[in-house]
Formats: C-alpha cells, sequence, structure tokens
C-alpha cells in the first residue's frame, strides 16, 4: 500500500494539531521527499544515525518527535548539511512531532505512558501548561500503591533504571507526566497544587532537587529517550491502520 505525501502531511497536521502549538520546534513537513509513501520509518532524533538507518531501511519517510529545525535559520554546513543531504539523496521525506506529540490524547507520549503504567484510562486528564496549552497527562491508579510499587512498575515499563527524588507521600493514588525535559518548577508546583503523588518525567536540571524536597514532592526521572518512544509507537500503529503502509521504529537509546 501507498500514501501520497500530500495527503499524508495534510492528515497528520490535521490529527496532531500543529498547528495549535507555539513553541521553538517546527512541527510537520520539515524536508521533502517522494510522492507516493509506500514505508514509513519512526525514531525519536532527526540525526545522522537515525537517517542513515531509515536509509537502510529502504523508507520513504521519517517521522521523528525531535527534527532538525527548531524555528531560526542556520547555515547549511557540517552535521546540519549531512543530514539533510543524505535525505534529499533519497527523496526521503522528514516530518518531526514535538509538543503536539507529547500533548495528544490518542497517540501522545504521556497519556500512552500513563496507561502502560496501568493508570485507569478514564482518570485520565490534562496537565502542564505550556504557553497555555497543556502538554501532559494526569490520572489515578484504581488502588492506593506503595511508591516503590509505582517506581518497579515504571522501571519495567522503561525497560530501565528510574533516578527517583522519594520527598512525596509513600502511598501513591494520583500521577502525571511530562515526558522528555518536562521536569521543571512550573510543572513540579501544579503537580504539588493538584494533589499528585507522584511525578514523571525524563530528566531535570540540577535545582530542581531541592525545590522537590521543600514542595514534598516525589519526582521520577526515566531518561529523556526512553521517556519519549511512547507516542511514536503509538503512532506508528494510528498510520498503519489508517493507510495499511509499512512501517518501522529505530531505536536509537541514548541512555540520556
Amino acid at each position: 500500500m501507498t500514501v501520497e505525501l500530500g495527503r499524508l502531511v495534510s492528515q497528520l497536521n490535521q490529527y496532531l494539531r500543529v498547528s495549535d502549538f507555539k513553541e521553538g520546534a517546527i512541527n510537520g513537513l520539515q524536508v521533502a521527499g517522494k510522492k507516493q509513501i509506500k514505508k514509513i520509518a519512526f525514531a525519536v532524533d532527526g540525526v545522522l544515525e537515525t537517517i542513515e538507518k531509515a536509509v537502510a531501511e529502504e523508507a520513504d519517510m521519517l517521522v521523528v518527535h525531535h527534527g532538525i529545525y527548531w524555528g531560526f535559520q542556520y547555515p547549511l554546513r557540517g552535521a546540519d548539511y549531512k543530514r539533510v543531504k543524505l535525505l534529499m539523496d533519497h527523496e526521503m521525506a522528514l516530518y518531526a512531532v514535538h509538543l503536539p506529540l507529547d500533548a495528544h490524547a490518542e497517540v501522545g507520549h504521556n497519556v500512552n505512558l500513563l496507561k502502560r503504567l496501568g493508570v485507569e484510562p478514564e482518570s485520565l486528564e490534562p496537565f502542564g501548561d505550556y504557553k497555555g496549552m497543556p502538554i501532559g497527562f494526569a490520572g489515578k491508579f484504581a488502588r492506593q500503591l506503595s511508591r516503590s510499587q509505582v517506581t518497579e512498575q515504571l522501571q519495567e515499563v522503561l525497560n530501565g533504571p528510574v533516578q527517583l527524588l522519594p520527598f512525596g507521600p509513600e502511598k501513591v493514588r494520583t500521577v502525571a507526566c511530562i515526558t522528555g525535559q518536562g521536569a521543571d518548577f512550573a510543572s513540579v508546583r501544579e503537580a504539588k497544587m493538584r494533589g499528585i503523588h507522584y511525578y514523571i518525567s525524563g530528566e531535570a536540571n540540577h535545582p530542581l532537587y531541592h525545590y522537590a524536597k521543600e514542595q514534598a514532592m516525589t519526582v521520577a526521572l526515566g531518561g529523556h529517550y526512553r521517556t519519549e518512544v511512547f507516542g511514536l509507537y503509538a503512532l506508528r500503529e494510528y498510520l498503519e491502520a489508517e493507510y495499511g503502509v509499512e512501517t518501522v521504529f529505530i531505536d536509537c537509546p541514548t541512555g540520556m
């Protein structure tokens, strides 16, 4: 099965509501390619390694969370030139979706991570204001769990260790998540104000340690990369079902 690139991009832009988000990333089609798309590759980062692997997979399009353009112009030289040249040499389209993929209620990173963690789907609601738009999700477990139980479950979901700032309550019922670099003062403060017991993100800056401690909040940091694969998994399944195209996920973990 194939799908026309323009139709696919239009559908993605509408479904992901890319025009609703004001941010540094340029969301949508960043590099054009073949008019007909037969195979789509998905990856967290639009970097030389994932582009090379997408070429090896003979993909016609690469969909990433972290694209190559971030709202400002810069000269195409060095690594930037190599990325774009490789895409153009193989007529591979590059589509990037940043905050819209964090925030989406069906294929978003946050909502799908929380579902895998065992949060009740009907309890899920938007969380985490960014310039007037919520980019995360919050919800409840069906029953109260210990903090260590939630952490163990999270490590299973992420398939790796979690750095824990264990300053919140020992018993956990409510949880919120903003993946990637979503652990900042504003998100932790919002979690505290909304009665969240356990807050999940990917990474945090040094000052957050004492802020979380002073706010008596538990913050679990699972790694930027490992927390930001879930939306890509879900979007991959959505496009397979919608268009019958062949897909592949390119895993290039950074350990960060």
